[in-house]
């Protein structure tokens, strides 16, 4: 078993090299090297979270090409396990009695959302389960305002961040777990 892994201390993380300070980065959102560059060239940090303070600040500011390359950094909801980082999938929980009805139904609001938007869902899942997501991803569907669904998608991926900071620093907190 694998031990869960842990956000070294905010002074470490702002002398890391980019490829260590990548996989910290990694860590609080999916891989994207543009944001991941931006937050770097932004360091040193007091806390993880003025670093995420700067980091939603970043994304405030990119151009609407570059807030899509982000949020589609972000893995669909029902993705298969193998598409998935480790956090994302104890995010999007165990699997439920009715698991094949469930994905293919979260594959049809998948398409559906990418249909209206071009971009992919992001929800903040909190511990609820897929099934309970689908009146918000059918609600936001419905809304068909491109512009408020791309805000909404990247001001969730920092409130899965902030979320992820959280459980990642208690966890270093509270056992001594290895650093990446």
């Amino acid at each position: 078993m694998s031990a869960q892994p842990s956000l070294p201390a905010i002074s470490e993380t702002n002398h890391l090299p980019l490829p260590e300070f990548t996989q910290v980065i990694s860590l609080l959102f999916e891989p994207t090297a543009l944001l991941t560059r931006r937050i770097y060239d932004s360091r040193p940090f007091e806390s993880y979270d003025k670093l995420l303070d700067r980091a939603d600040e970043l994304i405030r500011d990119l151009s609407p090409l570059e807030q899509l390359e982000v949020v589609n950094a972000h893995p669909r909801i029902g993705e298969q396990a193998t598409n998935l980082s480790a956090l994302s999938r104890v995010e999007q929980g165990t699997k439920s009695a009715n698991e094949d009805a469930v994905l293919a139904k979260w594959a049809e609001l998948n398409r559906k959302y990418e249909e209206v938007y071009g971009f992919r869902f992001v929800v903040f899942v909190n511990g609820r389960s897929k099934e309970s997501l689908f009146p918000i991803a059918e609600e936001r569907i419905a809304h068909g305002n491109k512009i408020k669904e791309l805000a909404t998608g990247l001001l969730e991926m920092v409130d899965i961040a902030r979320d992820r900071a959280r459980k990642l620093q208690t966890s270093s907190a509270s056992s001594p777990s290895p650093k990446i």
